[in-house]
């Protein structure tokens, strides 16, 4: 397979290099005479635009011109803003989009920063390879052509909801580009890191993250509601928050268990124990059912310690249902024992409260509503809103889709797997691990909610793929030489 990797002796793919490939004598800072004569007209206009422009929107775009240069020149600065900014940025608007009530358009589309921050860092993206032309375009990876079966279903599934009448157009470009968006972050994580170094940078900062949007859900949780993320509106999404923890929360089980020196396994158990208090307060059942696969995921993969995790989980299981408050022992029996003559489904003659019995409703609706379509689906948004990832995929994209989705899901488990077993050291090894044992949980946590459409959980899972892909790759490069 052609090495997609800079020749040795080459500059560090993080730096711009002379324009045009050739050598150029650096300017201020080392950075080329080329790039700085191709800044300064830039930034005249630049000062010309923004004092015609409001203030609000003249400092957006000025900063969002800085992050685009800083990204050129120096990628790590970009993906540590996006990083920063997967939970923590403010929605900048959302509206419905003309869909009937209850479908998926009428719930509208969100516009968050960090959408924004993914545009400019996807055109930092094309020059940084426009430049650097011994990369190629996209890096190639083990994940290349299982995101694009699925991406190209997707786009075809919508395009065919179009022509029969079943998808507004508008509606359906603009939920099919937010199915998509998380796999740029993918791309721009496997094509930018070059080091180690930068998968030690980033992990701290996706865990200085959980940490920061832990403590405001937790600052939430004297208001009596149930906890969401930062910047989640008017109204909050409970269940994206258990996913986002659930996923982090793995990820953190999987270092801790790699983890060479004390005081980094007291920290990361520190940083477990806090994550802890608010995705017990999402209250979300959903979340609550994929917690004990992380962990035996976790067991499993932990080999040596098998036995001794199994009894501490067993142990940390009767403690926390005997010290869990009751607002989380309700929501859990409340499933079983809602109060009410409402029509529910009964399982084995367990009568389901009416939300979950609505999900198993609108499961049998959607399998019916395939068959209109059974190979690509009615189109994104071209049927009512599902909460229920496996069947909406199966409903818009059709069989085709869902069998795309399901390869995509294995290459990712491959490739994990893989970067689990051959791992250089600690750090790879314990991102690896908790990617699998999140993996699992989302899985679970796709029964009950569209995990795997959802950005806030979708961007840091695929940013964190993208980060196991690259360690692998490093990981590779050092044995080869």
């Amino acid at each position: 397979m052609r090495r997609l990797l800079p020749a040795a002796g080459s500059r560090p793919e993080g730096v711009l290099p002379g324009l045009g490939g050739s050598a150029s004598r650096p300017g201020p800072a080392g950075v080329p005479w080329p790039l700085l004569a191709a800044i300064a007209p830039v930034t005249l206009g630049v000062a010309v635009l923004a004092v015609r422009l409001p203030l609000t929107l003249a400092v957006a775009f000025v900063l969002g011109l800085a992050l685009f240069i800083a990204s050129v020149v120096r990628a790590q600065v970009g993906l540590a803003v996006v990083i920063v900014a997967m939970l923590l940025s403010p929605e900048l608007g959302a509206g419905a989009l003309g869909g009937a009530s209850g479908t998926t358009a009428s719930r509208g589309v969100t516009v968050r920063i960090e959408d924004l921050l993914l545009l400019v860092l996807g055109f930092a993206w094309l020059v940084h390879m426009a430049v650097h032309k011994d990369l190629g375009l996209v890096r190639r990876t083990p994940l290349n052509r299982a995101i694009a079966a699925y991406t190209l279903v997707c786009g075809v599934a919508t395009l065919w909801g179009m022509a029969a009448g079943r998808v507004a157009p508008l509606t359906g470009a603009l939920y099919v580009l937010k199915y998509v968006e998380y796999f740029v972050v993918y791309f721009v994580v496997a094509n930018y890191l070059s080091d180690r170094g930068q998968v030690r940078l980033f992990t701290v900062l996706l865990l200085l993250t959980a940490l920061i949007v832990a403590g405001v859900a937790i600052g939430q949780i004297p208001s009596g509601q149930r906890v969401s993320a930062p910047f989640e509106g008017d109204r909050g999404e409970p269940n994206t928050l258990g996913g986002y923890l659930l996923f982090v929360g793995a990820l953190v089980g999987g270092l801790l268990l790699n983890a060479p020196r004390p005081g980094q396994r007291w920290a990361l158990g520190l940083l477990l124990l806090i994550l802890l208090v608010p995705f017990a307060a999402t209250l979300s059942r959903g979340s609550y059912l994929g917690l004990p696969f992380v962990y035996l995921t976790l067991v499993f993969l932990a080999r040596r310690r098998r036995a001794s995790l199994a009894l501490v989980g067993l142990v940390a299981l009767v403690l926390a249902f005997a010290a869990a408050p009751d607002s989380v022992r309700d929501r859990v029996l409340y499933t079983f024992a809602q109060p009410t003559q409402a029509t529910r489904v009964e399982i084995g003659g367990v009568r389901l409260d009416t939300s979950t019995s609505a999900r198993l409703f609108s499961w049998a609706s959607a399998l019916r509503a395939v068959s209109e379509a059974p190979l690509f689906g009615l189109g994104v948004t071209g049927f009512g809103f599902l909460d229920a990832q496996y069947p909406r995929t199966l409903v818009e994209t059709g069989l085709i889709g869902l069998a795309c989705f399901a390869v995509l899901i294995g290459a990712v488990w491959k490739v994990c797997l893989r970067a689990w077993r051959r791992a250089p050291g600690n750090l790879e090894r314990g991102l690896a691990m908790g990617s699998l044992a999140g993996l699992v949980g989302l899985l679970v946590h796709g029964l009950g909610a569209n995990t795997f459409t959802i950005v806030r959980i979708m961007e840091p899972f695929w940013f964190v793929i993208g980060m196991v892909v690259s360690a692998d790759r490093l990981g590779e490069r050092s044995v080869a030489t």
